[in-house]
């Protein structure tokens, strides 16, 4: 988890440094192609039946929902400081609680409620909207947490009769048109030292979502998401040091609120899974 919060990290931080020079669709676009090339050898390995499959749609809901996840990160990332990004990322986790009541009937307890309305509350104190304008950026991360959000409702639906390989290439395969035609109207030809950092955006992204799954293969989800938490400094800290962004004392306020609501409903899940 450690490793998946440093290459994660790093992804957001290249995003943010290219955004200045390219459109989030010609980003997102780079992305897919060079995760695709990573995938490759493993497809490769196991096969290309591997790819066999008889819930296409659902594949494609799912890659949907996760480009226009991507997207509002990748935009958002190009519009307010990285810190604020990261904070209202920790929202998706809830977000995912709540899609999961309401399309898949999981029963929602006091915990859960409680969770819900800490993570809202946490948004609330972070954007403070009354006090401050809520701007497009914030509101499209926020639109691009839920999108994650369905998008992982979709997998849990998948996992019940594909593999994690499976629906990883599917994914890609399917992002890399939806990324690459609006990218190719506003197409900038990149130069060699921009496309070795394009390819660490591949090459990160890639990275953290597999170290991620490992993560919580390998351990409860308790146990690991609380480094989770860790990309806030570390983003807060490279937006300071190559951006000039100062974090405010309401981005980490809000950020605090919003993930002990999480760590909170890890938790409680976990223990429910023990029992």
């Amino acid at each position: 988890m450690l490793i998946a919060v440093t290459v994660w990290s790093a992804m957001m931080i290249l995003v943010k440094a290219l955004s200045a020079e390219y459109t989030s669709f010609q980003i997102l676009f780079i992305r897919t192609l060079f995760g695709l090339a990573i995938l490759t050898p493993i497809l490769w390995r196991n096969g290309f039946s591997t790819l066999k499959t008889r819930r296409l749609p659902l594949h494609m809901s799912r890659a949907v929902f996760a480009y226009f996840g991507m997207l509002g990160l990748f935009i958002g990332l190009g519009s307010i400081p990285i810190a604020e990004v990261v904070s209202l990322s920790f929202t998706q986790p809830i977000f995912i609680f709540l899609l999961a009541a309401i399309l898949l009937g999981e029963k929602l307890n006091a915990r859960r409620v409680i969770a819900i309305l800490g993570g809202f509350a946490g948004v609330l104190i972070l954007l403070r909207p009354g006090f401050t304008e809520v701007g497009f950026g914030a509101a499209v991360v926020l639109g691009g947490a839920i999108a994650y959000a369905f998008s992982n409702v979709c997998i849990k639906k998948l996992m019940t009769t594909e593999n994690v390989t499976s629906t990883t290439v599917w994914v890609n395969i399917l992002m890399c048109p939806l990324a690459g035609i609006p990218a190719a109207f506003y197409w900038v030809t990149p130069t060699l030292p921009d496309l070795a950092l394009l390819a660490g955006v591949g090459l990160t992204g890639t990275a953290g979502i597999w170290f991620i799954s490992r993560a919580y293969a390998t351990a409860e989800m308790s146990a690991v998401v609380p480094f989770d938490f860790l990309r806030l400094p570390i983003v807060a800290a490279a937006g300071w040091i190559w951006f000039g962004e100062i974090t405010d004392i309401w981005t980490i306020a809000g950020a605090a609120v919003i993930f002990a609501s999480t760590y909170a409903l890890a938790r409680s899940e976990a223990r429910k899974k023990r029992i």
